[in-house]
């Protein structure tokens, strides 16, 4: 089932004193519980598209559908998380947590209560109530994960989430992510350099080159190292 589609979407800023193309006829479609990467160059468009996917932005044509609603420029609707996980530093985790649901007016107490339920889920329960300066890059973005769930969407825009961390940490949370996005029914755009984090993590990879898609690539199930090889070339050529 399609849950969200762009059709025909640009977008233009203006510097210095001209008028830059970033994105021009971006159609693009998430399927309910479909796991989607984009991959492309710094500076060509990925963060500018989840933006307006977010509605912290609006294009300057095209629409946006979820659920074949119209919601182009309509913020809260979508769970973004950004590359930087933006906690508050005086706030402890399970306060962070709950900053969405502060924010919609929602029943604080009820509200923590599903967010205690949920830390186990997002490898926490030990952390709750640490400031994030007490916490490892790790688990600083569990904590930024577990926000975006707590605004209610099932749909999850991640722009580069796991890019700041070491390998090591970086490998054991994709992991993670391809465990808990189908245990809690989500339908995920990830934004990556990483061709690799791509391959394993999604369904299905767009190649994005100045401001336009360039192709994609459908990932099948348990691929073996021979076919992820060519998967990697094929997307390289395409970068």
């Amino acid at each position: 089932m399609q849950i969200l589609r762009c059709e025909s979407i640009k977008k233009s800023f203006l510097f210095k004193n001209k008028l830059s193309t970033i994105l021009e006829k971006i159609d693009l479609t998430l399927e309910e519980g479909e796991f989607v990467s984009i991959v492309g160059s710094s500076g060509c468009g990925k963060t500018t598209l989840l933006e307006l996917l977010a509605g912290i932005t609006q294009p300057d044509s095209g629409d946006i559908f979820y659920f074949n609603e119209l919601i182009t420029g309509k913020t809260g609707i979508l769970g973004y998380m950004p590359q930087n996980d933006l906690l508050f530093p005086w706030l402890k985790a399970i306060d962070n947590i709950l900053l969405p649901c502060r924010i919609k007016g929602e029943d604080i107490k009820l509200a923590r209560k599903k967010a205690l339920s949920l830390l186990p889920v997002f490898g926490l329960e030990n952390h709750a109530d640490y400031l994030p300066w007490q916490l490892s890059g790790g688990l600083r973005q569990r904590v930024a994960l577990a926000r975006t769930y707590m605004t209610g969407s099932k749909v999850w825009l991640l722009d580069e989430p796991l890019a700041n961390l070491d390998a090591l940490t970086r490998n054991s949370l994709q992991g993670w992510l391809q465990d808990i996005v189908p245990k809690l029914g989500l339908s995920v755009i990830l934004v990556t350099h990483d061709i690799d984090e791509a391959i394993r993590l999604s369904d299905r990879v767009k190649v994005m080159k100045q401001g336009r898609f360039e192709g994609g690539i459908e990932i099948p199930d348990n691929i073996d190292e021979t076919l992820q090889i060519a998967l990697r070339n094929k997307i390289r050529q395409m970068l």
